[in-house]
């Protein structure tokens, strides 16, 4: 039998062979908002959702009890004792006057001000991490932002909350975990029942769905999975081999409408590929722009390339493999405005010479990174902009005047 009959019965065998399948479809088929409004990663969505639960005035009928759970199982499963001078039993003790939930306020995610009824006011800081990693000494600067403005607060709670472990840059915070505010929330509704609402009830257990799917490793979920997994190993690796590829995708359906409104949007779609876009302006599809060989079959010589990868698409105005005779001029051409060389060097480069960067980069948002039409959309419509741009116009007319200067095919 050779490889693609072997890997066609492993998936037939997978189908017909495999009830605990069907089981985490049960399990994951239903309906959940959160799923459906792309929610699973997004911090800010995350935030909101803890905003709500954590605040005992809302409409989820917990009243303060979450918030308890989640701060007690936090103090009582921190890694070294001693990293807090308050215990569990502190927080069980509390009788909660008011509870005033900030979300963004200066930048940290959540700022919980609670009142007790002793007179005391504490504070607790929440900085939270879905896929992002701390940076740019950020919880130090929290914490100093929470000093400056609650001197006279009893007490200063600084929570690190991470969907993946990661050791907070500032000892003054306690890591916490979804795994924690899973249970917590778990708890917290099944005592509190018969006092929660259909329409609440349904938004949390939907919650714990989303957390127990996506942010657990440890569940029935991840259980089944891994059962699953063992038992038909080669199947699965073959389905995962053939999964979409959602920058392929991104890519294909950007060069559709790039070819498709090419002549609106003046432009020559060339040498695209899954991670670069490229294409020139109709005035530069000229004899003396055919110098370059580093796009492959493309001959071009000078052309926009858009750079897909990560959170921020960049695009650039490059030359590829030019003579040296031909794109010095340009080279020298571009060094002062409309043209903004980035971080240009003070040799010209062998290969490839970027000539002029764009200085409005596009911001994807987690949101828009989970859904390949979002992300498409937000792209072509900073693609359509940034070729109306008046300093964008200018570099185009400039360059395009140089090249009628410059010579056809010359030599390296």
């Amino acid at each position: 039998m050779d490889t693609a009959e072997s890997d066609y019965a492993a998936i037939n065998d997978l189908v017909v062979n495999c009830p605990e399948l069907a089981q985490l479809e049960e399990k994951l088929g239903g309906f959940n908002v959160f799923q459906v409004l792309k929610f699973e990663y997004g911090e800010i969505r995350h935030s909101n959702m803890l905003a709500w639960l954590l605040d005992p005035s809302e409409s989820h009928g917990l009243d303060d009890l979450f918030l308890k759970k989640w701060l007690m199982r936090t103090l009582h499963e921190l890694p070294e004792f001693g990293m807090s001078s308050l215990s569990p039993i502190d927080v069980d003790s509390w009788t909660l006057l008011n509870v005033e939930v900030r979300r963004e306020w200066f930048h940290i995610d959540l700022l919980l001000v609670l009142e007790h009824a002793s007179g005391e006011q504490w504070v607790v800081a929440i900085e939270n991490k879905v896929k992002s990693t701390q940076h740019s000494n950020q919880l130090t600067r929290y914490r100093e932002i929470v000093e400056k403005h609650f001197p006279r607060a009893s007490q200063k709670l600084y929570l690190f909350l991470t969907k993946d472990p990661e050791t907070p840059e500032d000892s003054a915070y306690l890591p916490s975990s979804y795994d924690q505010v899973h249970r917590a929330l778990s708890e917290a509704i099944k005592s509190k029942g018969s006092s929660i609402g259909e329409e609440p009830a349904m938004l949390i257990r939907n919650y714990l769905t989303l957390l127990e799917e996506k942010f657990m490793n440890d569940s029935e979920v991840a259980r089944i999975a891994q059962k699953i997994y063992q038992q038909h190993k080669r199947a699965l690796d073959v389905i995962f081999e053939h999964r979409p590829d959602n920058l392929k995708l991104v890519s294909d359906e950007l060069q559709r409408l790039l070819r498709e409104n090419a002549s609106e949007l003046g432009i020559i779609p060339t040498a695209s590929s899954r991670s670069y876009l490229r294409f020139v302006p109709s005035s530069w599809d000229v004899p003396q722009n055919t110098n370059g060989t580093a796009w492959g079959n493309c001959e071009r010589t000078v052309l926009f390339e858009i750079n897909l990868r990560g959170k921020s698409p960049y695009l650039l105005v490059i030359a590829g493999d030019a003579p040296k005779s031909w794109v010095e001029p340009i080279w020298e051409k571009t060094a002062k405005p409309p043209f903004n060389p980035g971080r240009r060097k003070k040799v010209m480069p062998k290969r490839w010479v970027t000539l002029h960067v764009h200085t409005k980069r596009l911001k994807l948002s987690e949101e828009s990174l989970e859904s390949t039409q979002d992300a498409v959309e937000r792209i072509y419509k900073w693609i359509k902009d940034a070729l109306v741009d008046k300093g964008m116009k200018e570099v185009i007319s400039i360059l395009a005047e140089e090249m009628k200067t410059l010579e056809v095919g010359s030599a390296v």
